[in-house]
C-alpha cells in the first residue's frame, strides 16, 4: 500500500550504525548504548531490591519496637486516626457550623494521633523512622520490579503490523487540555508529515467533520482532544470499519493511557499514521451512544451537571455533596445477586473493568475482555465510609459493606426522571432506562511502533508475586529473574 502523500515516518537507524556528532567524533552506536543500559539495568534493579528489603525490615522492626514499648499508646493513635477520618467525612457532608465543628475535631484527632504515636514514647523518633523506612520500601520495590527497555522488548509486540495510511485525516481541538495542541505545535507537526488537518471546537461540529472525512475516503482518522471527543470519532470510525489514531492532547487522556501511549508526548503519537501497530479494542454504548472509558451516575453524575464544575471542581463537589448524600439520586438496578437496589450513591459503568487496587486504581489492564465493569457504592455514615476507605487502603475494598463490583455484557439502570451522568467526563442527561452494552473488538486503533502498547494497570503485580521476585532480584543472578505476569 503506498504511503500518504508527503508522509514522513520516523527515521530508522540499525543497531550497528554509528553516528558522527557535531564535533566530528564518532558517537557510540545504539548497540553499544544498549549493552551499557542492560548492564546498568541489572545493577540498579539489584541495589533497589536490596534497599527495599532492608527498608521494609527496618521499618517493621522499628514499629514493632515502638508497639512493644507502649501498645496502649499505639492503639490510641490508631483510634484517633480513624476518628479523624470519620469526622473529616462529616465535615464534607455537612454545612455551616456542623461542617466547621467537624473539621476542627478532625484536626484535633489527627494531632492527638501523632502525639500518641510519637510523644508517648521515650524514643519517639523510632516510630517516625520506622514509618519512614516502611514507606521508603514501596518506591524502592517498585523500581526494582520496574519495566525497562529490555524487559519490554521481551514481550510480544502489541497488536498487528499495518502499513502507513493512504489518506490520513486528523481532527484537532486547539483548546483541549488548556491549549496543549497549540503549545506543542501539533497542527504544524501533523501537516509537515502530510496529514490532512481540521480544527474543531465551540461552534464546529466534530461529528460532522469526522463523517465528512470518512465519506471522502479517509482510511485513518485521528483525533487530538479529550476522551469525549475520542468517543465521538471512535463511534463513527467503528461503524465505517476504518482505523483510528488517538492523540493525547486532552486533560487526562485515560483512553490513551490504557492504550499504552505516552501521554506526555502527543506529537510522538502522530507516528501511528505511518507504519504502525493496530490494536482491536472493545467499544461500549449507553442508549446507543458510544463511550470509551466510563459512565458515572449518582453523586458524581449530579455534580458534573453544575455550571461551575469545570472551573471550580473541588469547591463545587464540596458544596453539592451534603445534599446529594442526604437525598441520593433515584437509580434502580439489579445487582449481581439478582436483587433490586434503589439507594446507592454511586453507579459506575466502564468499558472493560478497572483495576480496583490502590496501586493501579484508574487503569484497565485490558480493553479486550468483552465485559462491562460495574461498580456501585452506598455511602452510609462516617463509620461505614471510614471502613470502606480503610479496606481500600489494604486491598480489601470488595469486602466493604455497601460496595459491589462485577462484570456483565449488558446492564440497565432505571429511574423516574432523567439520569444525570458523566460520560467520559462530559455532563449528560440520560433518558431512562439507561441501557449499557459492549461491542467486543469493534474498534481498530493504531499506535506507534515505539509505544509500549499496554496499560500501566496490566503491570501491577500480585503482592505475593512481587515480594518473591524482589527477593529473587536481590540475591540471585539476573539470568534467574522472572518477568512478572501481566493481568
Amino acid at each position: 500500500m503506498p504511503r500518504a502523500n508527503g508522509f514522513r515516518g520516523p527515521k530508522s537507524v540499525t543497531a550497528q550504525q554509528s553516528v558522527r556528532g557535531a564535533s566530528g567524533r564518532v558517537e557510540r552506536s545504539d548497540h553499544a548504548r544498549w549493552t551499557v543500559s542492560t548492564t546498568s539495568f541489572a545493577t540498579r534493579r539489584r541495589l533497589a531490591a536490596i534497599a527495599a528489603l532492608a527498608a521494609a525490615g527496618t521499618g517493621v522492626f522499628a514499629l514493632l519496637r515502638g508497639f512493644a514499648e507502649s501498645p496502649f499508646a499505639i492503639l490510641i493513635a490508631i483510634v484517633c486516626l480513624l476518628g479523624s477520618f470519620a469526622f473529616g467525612w462529616v465535615a464534607l457532608t455537612r454545612r455551616g457550623a456542623d461542617r466547621r465543628r467537624a473539621a476542627w475535631i478532625a484536626v484535633v484527632l489527627l494531632g492527638a494521633s501523632l502525639v500518641a504515636a510519637v510523644g508517648a514514647h521515650s524514643e519517639g523518633w523510632v516510630i517516625l523512622f520506622g514509618a519512614f523506612s516502611a514507606a521508603l520500601s514501596l518506591p524502592l520495590g517498585r523500581y526494582a520490579l520496574g519495566r525497562d527497555r529490555r524487559s519490554l522488548a521481551e514481550l510480544p509486540p502489541p497488536g498487528t503490523a499495518v502499513p502507513a495510511a493512504t489518506k490520513p485525516v486528523l481532527l484537532i481541538n486547539p483548546l483541549s487540555g488548556d491549549g496543549k495542541a497549540q503549545r506543542i505545535g501539533l497542527l504544524e507537526a501533523a501537516r509537515a508529515r502530510g496529514i490532512e488537518c481540521h480544527e474543531f471546537g465551540p461552534g464546529i461540529d466534530l461529528r460532522g467533520l469526522a463523517s465528512d472525512a470518512l465519506a471522502s475516503g479517509a482510511d485513518v482518522v485521528g483525533v487530538a482532544g479529550g476522551d469525549g471527543s475520542q468517543a465521538i470519532v471512535a463511534d463513527l470510525v467503528s461503524r465505517a470499519c476504518a482505523q483510528m489514531v488517538c492523540i493525547p492532547s486532552g486533560t487526562r487522556n485515560h483512553f490513551a493511557m490504557d492504550l499504552g501511549l505516552d501521554r506526555a508526548d502527543p506529537v510522538a503519537a502522530l507516528d501511528a499514521f505511518g507504519d504502525a501497530r493496530m490494536k482491536v479494542v472493545d467499544l461500549a454504548r449507553v442508549n446507543g451512544e458510544a463511550f470509551l472509558n466510563n459512565v458515572s451516575m449518582g453523586v458524581y453524575g449530579s455534580v458534573v451537571q453544575s455550571a461551575s464544575y469545570r472551573e471550580r471542581k473541588v469547591e463545587t463537589t464540596i458544596e453539592e455533596l451534603p445534599t446529594l448524600l442526604e437525598s441520593p439520586p433515584d437509580l434502580r438496578f439489579t445487582g449481581p445477586d439478582g436483587q433490586p437496589h434503589t439507594t446507592v450513591h454511586v453507579v459506575h459503568v466502564s468499558n472493560n473493568p478497572y483495576l480496583l487496587d490502590v496501586r493501579g486504581a484508574g487503569g484497565r489492564p485490558s480493553l479486550r475482555t468483552g465485559e462491562l465493569g460495574i461498580v456501585t457504592a452506598e455511602l452510609g455514615g462516617p463509620a461505614a465510609v471510614t471502613d470502606m476507605f480503610a479496606r481500600a487502603a489494604v486491598g480489601l475494598l470488595n469486602s466493604a459493606s455497601g460496595f459491589n463490583s462485577w462484570t456483565a455484557s449488558a446492564f440497565e439502570v432505571d429511574s423516574d426522571g432523567p439520569i444525570a451522568a458523566g460520560i467520559d467526563g462530559e455532563a449528560v442527561e440520560l433518558t431512562p432506562p439507561a441501557v449499557f452494552t459492549i461491542e467486543p473488538g469493534a474498534l481498530q486503533v493504531r499506535i506507534p511502533t515505539t509505544a509500549i502498547g499496554r496499560s500501566p494497570a496490566a503491570f501491577v503485580p500480585q503482592v505475593r508475586q512481587a515480594v518473591v521476585e524482589i527477593v529473587r532480584r536481590a540475591f540471585l543472578p539476573a539470568t534467574a529473574w522472572q518477568p512478572l505476569p501481566r493481568r
